[in-house]
């Protein structure tokens, strides 16, 4: 790095250090006060009572002959230790209930953020005054006294930031991962959280110590013999005229401190340094931040713990053979304009074991809300009703409808997701490794950190990743978006998952990237004998990976079979809309990619009929009464379709009852 590159950054340092300069010295002076005062603080010689500044004392006598610059360092000391003890408990206490209140959510949410809202309209002084009043002067009273006037703003800053993380894609990877609410509360939310409150504690600095002294004057806080800026102002008051060493050294510190906390605040929030909880712990090293040596890939990848033998003989797909997971009827439900709205009606479908099975539409089709739906991974205010059946061993286990804790012991163990979007899923303040790791102790395959650490670079060797030692050590944004994206690949696979859940993950990945990735899904398809659900709107993802394809349009699925069948066959005219759009090689320059008209995003009930009828060239006026159930073709049981037309194939219907795939 040259030194020009550098000079801003060293720049910016130099000018927090001075800022903070007066904070920092008076920190120094005030835990060194035994050593550096040059006389007992509470030592009364009335003989030397209001001696000017000398060489014996710097800073004069007051009234009873106390040394002043010994009482200024020890007032140093009681000072910013009662305004450090303050903060650490106004702290503490308003980050744990402000982010808790911001992760729960609901009832406990407004209730915590009603209270915030009184305490904060209090004057703070007046609450202050009012404490003291009833329990008596003291430091334990002054320290609680000023923790209830103070914790109110950190808590409302951390409620905001966790309301705000609540709903991204990380933490529902964390939950899938079967992380419970303390880990992700306490590991997750509280370190993002705790940074814009040590920029608000920056500034707070100097009105607590404000506070401190302003009680002192009054009498109300710390009491005499003792040496404290407040009370010395006090006792100084009297002889403004005749001493005024007494007075404005005190008065010159406050001030000192008081400004440069506040000035430091407005630095740290303006963004120049933004303070880290995890840099506190674990400084970044400084230089390269990605080792220069690689390693090269091994040929032949092993997943740890676990056989690389050849799927059952069995045929993914074959009738009778029990799926991995069963949906039937899913229905998901979101509040809107005072009512539920459907965002999938009663679809089903199954995923047999070792077989890929792709959900493709536009997006707002609901493709991935029936995916995720089943494993909780949705908005709270969601409601999922419906079945689906995840194969356990002889039996199944119905995943809707469990609770949390039920939920875990599956999410995490037997079934992993990729989500779409690797940026947001993985949290920038954590190391990849420390991910994988998480990963890997929530799957109980963890042991002491070295062990885990083992385990957590198998798996980034299995995912792809050249030198798994430098990635797990590398922080989200030293990665590309492929490294990423496998990076959350190795993570699902920490439990060993029967069961993959892949939503669109190619999404902003360029060409090569996107074979490189759909080749490594097919390779641990075949080497873990893994089942899939792959979410995606684009059909080159389907041909390369799927087995078989459900066709999703306005929440419901309108055609589904093997891929071949409805790749080389399709039905349903919106299939083969999707098709036509397609590039295909060959192409004479200049040709116009057929598009199907008017716009998707429809739910089930914005419509009484066929969701796809208002852009169906093929409508008729029977396709707005109701909407169409799937038919198997003539010829093709597991091949169905939702047209009621089926243009250019006979049909046998199923039954109008029967909507699986």
């Amino acid at each position: 790095m040259t030194v020009e590159a550098r000079s801003p950054g060293r720049r910016a340092w130099i000018g927090t250090v001075l800022l903070s300069l007066p904070l920092i010295l008076f920190a120094v002076v005030g835990v060194l006060a035994p050593v550096l005062s040059p006389a007992d603080p509470t030592a009364n010689d009335l003989t030397a009572g209001l001696l000017p500044p000398s060489s014996e004392h710097p800073l004069g006598t007051d009234q009873l002959g106390r040394d002043q610059l010994s009482r200024i360092l020890h007032g140093a000391r009681i000072s910013l230790s009662v305004t450090a003890a303050v903060l650490a408990v106004a702290l503490t206490a308003g980050a744990v209930i402000g982010a808790a209140a911001g992760y729960l959510g609901g009832r406990v949410d407004r209730a915590v953020s009603r209270v915030i809202d009184v305490v904060v309209s209090l004057p703070g002084m007046l609450v202050t005054l009012a404490v003291i009043g009833v329990r008596g002067p003291g430091v334990e009273n002054l320290i609680l006294a000023l923790s209830l006037w103070s914790w109110a703003p950190y808590a409302r800053i951390a409620r905001a930031r966790v309301a705000d993380l609540r709903k991204s894609p990380h933490l529902d990877a964390l939950r899938l991962l079967g992380a419970g609410r303390a880990r992700i509360l306490g590991r997750h939310l509280l370190p993002p959280a705790l940074a814009p409150c040590l920029v608000y504690a920056s500034t707070d600095v100097g009105t607590i110590v404000l506070g401190v002294a302003t009680l002192s004057f009054l009498g109300l806080g710390v009491a005499p013999p003792n040496a404290e800026w407040g009370q010395m102002l006090v006792e100084g008051r009297a002889f403004m005229d005749s001493a005024w060493w007494l007075a404005y050294p005190p008065g010159i510190a406050i001030t000192a401190v008081v400004f440069a906390s506040n000035l430091l605040g407005e630095r740290l929030a303006a963004g120049e340094e933004r303070p880290s909880v995890l840099r506190l712990v674990r400084p970044t090293r400084t230089g390269s931040a990605w080792p220069v040596r690689r390693k090269a890939a091994p040929s032949a990848p092993r997943a740890a713990e676990r056989t690389t033998s050849s799927p059952p003989e069995t045929v993914p797909g074959r009738p009778g053979e029990t799926p991995v997971l069963r949906v039937r009827d899913l229905t998901v439900t979101y509040p809107r304009d005072g009512e539920r709205r459907r965002v999938v009606a009663g679809m089903s479908y199954e995923v047999r074991r070792g077989e890929v099975l792709a959900l493709v539409g536009e997006t707002g089709s609901g493709k991935t809300t029936a995916a995720l739906a089943p494993f909780g991974l949705l908005d709270p205010y969601a409601v999922v009703t419906g079945s689906a059946a995840l194969a356990n061993g002889a039996g199944t286990c119905e995943m809707v409808g469990l609770t949390p804790a039920e939920r875990r012991r599956i999410n995490g163990h037997r079934v992993g997701v990729v989500f779409q979007d690797s940026g947001a899923v993985l949290n920038p303040l954590r190391t990849i490794g420390a991910h994988v790791d998480e990963a890997v102790r929530n799957a109980g395959r963890g042991g002491r950190r070295p062990a885990t650490r083992r385990v957590t670079e198998e798996l980034l060797r299995l995912a792809g990743l050249p030198d798994p030692t430098a990635v797990a050590r590398a922080f989200p944004h030293q990665l590309s978006g492929g490294m990423r994206q496998r990076a959350q690949i190795a993570m699902a696979l920490a439990c060993e998952p029967e069961l993959l859940i892949a939503d669109e993950p190619t999404s902003a990945l360029d060409v090569t990237v996107q074979a490189q990735l759909l080749d490594l899904l097919a390779r641990l398809r075949e080497e873990l004998a893994m089942s899939m659900v792959v979410v995606s709107h684009d059909l080159g993802v389907v041909t390369r990976l799927a087995d078989s394809v459900a066709v999703v349009y306005s929440g419901r699925i309108v055609e589904t079979g093997p891929l071949a069948a409805v790749l080389t066959r399709p039905d349903h005219p919106y299939t083969r809309g999707l098709l036509d759009a397609v590039p295909r090689p060959g192409t004479a320059p200049g040709t116009r990619f057929r598009t199907m008209p008017g716009q998707g995003g429809a739910g089930p009930d914005d419509t009484t009929g066929c969701g796809f009828a208002p852009r169906c060239p093929l409508a008729m006026a029977s396709c707005v009464d109701a909407a169409p159930p799937l038919e198997a073709l003539a010829g093709a049981v597991t091949h169905r379709s939702a047209c009621l037309r089926h243009p250019g194939e006979p049909t046998v219907a199923v039954g109008k009852g029967d909507t699986s795939c």
